[in-house]
Formats: structure tokens, C-alpha cells, sequence
């Protein structure tokens, strides 16, 4: 993590990392990075009830040649705060 932070928290939150080339590459990467918005899903979900700590994540698409899965590893889970009675 220590060599490049931006990279590593990309990755490790499922987002993806572009390095932006020279001056004169500029716009090629930019329209690259255009082209990657409306091709893509947004996959969420809500555990129940989770117990406190890390858990893995693990997506798989089935006979779906040809596209590539960005999706982060892991979620940590904490105990709910309680909630106190108002009065």
C-alpha cells in the first residue's frame, strides 16, 4: 500500500484506479474513462443480521466471456449501536 495508496484503496474498495498519461494522451484516457460509466452495474446488498468483523465477498458471472468483474473482497460489520428510549 505504501507505493501507491490511490491504486490500493481503489482496488480494495471494488473501484478502479486510471493513471492519467501525458498531457498529450489526455483525452484518449478520458474517453477511455467515459466509455467505462454506462457499462457498468451497481451491486449492492444488506445482511440481516451480520456478526461483528471482516467478511468475504465473492462474485462470480457465469459463462460471461470477454467481461471483467471489479467488485471489492471484503466488508467489516460492527454491532449495531443500541438505540436509547426517548422521553
Amino acid at each position: 500500500m505504501l507505493k501507491n495508496v490511490p491504486a490500493t484503496v481503489a482496488r480494495l474498495t471494488g473501484g478502479e484506479y486510471i493513471k492519467l498519461g501525458s498531457e498529450r494522451n489526455l483525452q484518449q484516457d478520458l474517453l477511455a474513462m467515459e466509455n467505462h460509466l454506462p457499462n457498468r452495474y451497481i451491486l449492492s446488498f444488506h445482511p440481516q443480521a451480520p456478526h461483528p468483523g471482516l467478511h468475504v465477498l465473492t462474485l462470480k458471472l457465469p459463462d460471461c466471456e470477454g467481461l471483467k468483474v471489479t467488485a471489492r473482497t471484503s466488508y467489516w460489520a460492527e454491532l449495531a449501536a443500541p438505540t436509547s428510549a426517548v422521553r
